[in-house]
């Protein structure tokens, strides 16, 4: 017998987790339920007085006037906000319900991620008057923050960009979702709520990888948009058999799918998964207004055994460590051309918070949503 290596067996590799994984949750606060304080600030203020019962509504929240903040402790600044970044997760953290981050306590300021300019800082030099930064500096004219907790905005670009598609909340989401898919070049991917901020970032993102992408969609002029970016087909779902309609345009099957919506279509799209599929599971906003809590139903939960599909949920500030490698990437697509993106900036005061953050859920947005509630 030859003699046989004593080197010794190296370990498997990590599996189906990528060995790159730098998912952390510190910052979301395990265990903790409810955030019983809010972000410090001033000015107008929205508070949020009772828990939502289906779509928000004006008397769930208070708008306060406050007195201006002119004094910050060691290591604060003071940020006023000029920008205010709407989200479908707005109804989640409105909610009692167990999250993924503490929900927003009753009776303090509503929470937003938003940008905003620097117009006190206990530490001039890191970080010094008159900065752009972003944060969570809720539905409010003014927030105190730890400089820490301070970013600086993207250099170069439109202040709204730091909102947007280089935003954790919007860019990170559907860069990360991406990778979730694993598209290989001529694979077939379906994205549903794929005319919202994150999702035509992420039918972009994976079509520049060379995915085939189908796009769902709620009316004719955003699927008359997702054809323009180039996608391979595109379903209206308001009109259209969305199951006979995943047939014709995925003949050979799915094989990822990055899911915004839950429910129904979620439910056709896993029909028509291949075996070992992919699942980016980014969002349901067709529970997010239930009456009966924040709630998602899977009518197929078997085929996930029967073909072996992978299902990941994920959150994008869990992957905050990748944002460099995120923005690179993406802002690489952008300048190039091949990554286009809108956003439905309304210029309206702290008060119309409720009927502009709901258009989310009425599709009446059109890209990104953003509140200015003052110039810059």
């Amino acid at each position: 017998m030859g003699n046989k290596s004593s080197a010794p067996v190296p370990p498997p590799k990590p599996w189906p987790a990528a060995p790159n994984d730098v998912r952390s949750d510190v910052w979301c606060a395990p265990g903790v339920a409810e955030d019983p304080v809010g972000p410090k600030g001033g000015g107008k203020q929205l508070i949020l007085v009772k828990r939502p019962d289906g779509a928000m509504k004006p008397s769930d929240f208070s708008v306060v006037e406050t007195s201006v903040p002119t004094e910050v402790a060691e290591g604060e600044a003071i940020v006023q906000n000029v920008m205010l970044s709407l989200d479908p997760t707005h109804r989640i953290w409105a909610s009692a319900d167990k999250q993924y981050m503490p929900a927003v306590g009753l009776n303090t300021v509503m929470r937003a991620g938003t940008v905003g300019k620097v117009i006190k800082s206990s530490d001039e030099k890191a970080l010094p008057v008159g900065s752009f930064v972003s944060a969570f500096g809720g539905v409010q004219e003014y927030v105190i923050a730890k400089i820490s907790d301070l970013h600086p905005v993207v250099p170069g670009v439109p202040l709204s960009y730091n909102l947007s598609i280089f935003s954790a909340i919007i860019g990170l989401t559907a860069w990360v979702g991406s990778n979730i898919c694993e598209v290989k070049p001529g694979e077939t991917v379906v994205v549903s709520g794929a005319a919202g901020a994150v999702g035509s970032a992420a039918a972009q993102i994976m079509k520049n990888r060379g995915a085939t992408v189908i796009g769902i969609a709620g009316s004719d002029d955003k699927c008359k948009w997702l054809t323009e970016l180039g996608l391979a087909g595109v379903i209206n779902y308001k009109t259209e058999d969305v199951p006979a309609k995943l047939k014709e345009l995925c003949p050979n099957g799915v094989n990822a799918y990055f899911d915004n919506v839950g429910g129904a279509i979620t439910e056709a799209v896993m029909h028509q998964c291949n075996n070992f599929a992919r699942v980016a599971f980014c969002g349901f906003i067709s529970g997010y207004e239930s009456s009966s809590g924040i709630t998602a139903t899977l009518n197929c939960y078997e085929l996930m055994l029967i073909r072996r599909i992978k299902v990941q949920g994920f959150v994008c500030v869990d992957h905050i460590a990748d944002m460099g490698k995120c923005i690179e990437e993406v802002a690489s697509y952008v300048k190039a051309g091949t990554l286009k993106f809108k956003e439905d900036i309304q210029e309206v005061p702290i008060e119309a918070y409720v009927d502009t953050v709901n258009k989310l859920y009425t599709g009446e947005n059109t890209g990104k949503l953003i509140m200015q509630i003052t110039a810059f």
